[in-house]
């Protein structure tokens, strides 16, 4: 989990642990994390930690916007 302490910092985002599940698809457990804004309300769920960056990327004016405002 320590990777997303940039993104927590920069976005003022929370990413949490929803734990590990079997993919038929990759056949093998993943983690998958959900994320919360800075004024602590849930923003996605079940995102693979490249799932969590892009979120961030594609979301970046809103989640800074919240940010300063939180």
């Amino acid at each position: 989990m320590n990777g997303f302490k940039m993104l927590e910092k920069k976005y003022g985002i929370t990413v949490v642990s929803e734990g590990f599940h079997w993919n038929d698809f990759f056949r093998k457990r993943i983690e998958t994390f959900k994320m919360y804004s800075a004024d602590g309300c849930p923003w996605e769920k079940g995102l693979s930690r490249k799932g969590v960056k892009m979120e961030c990327e594609k979301w970046a004016n809103t989640l800074l916007d919240i940010k300063s405002k939180a």
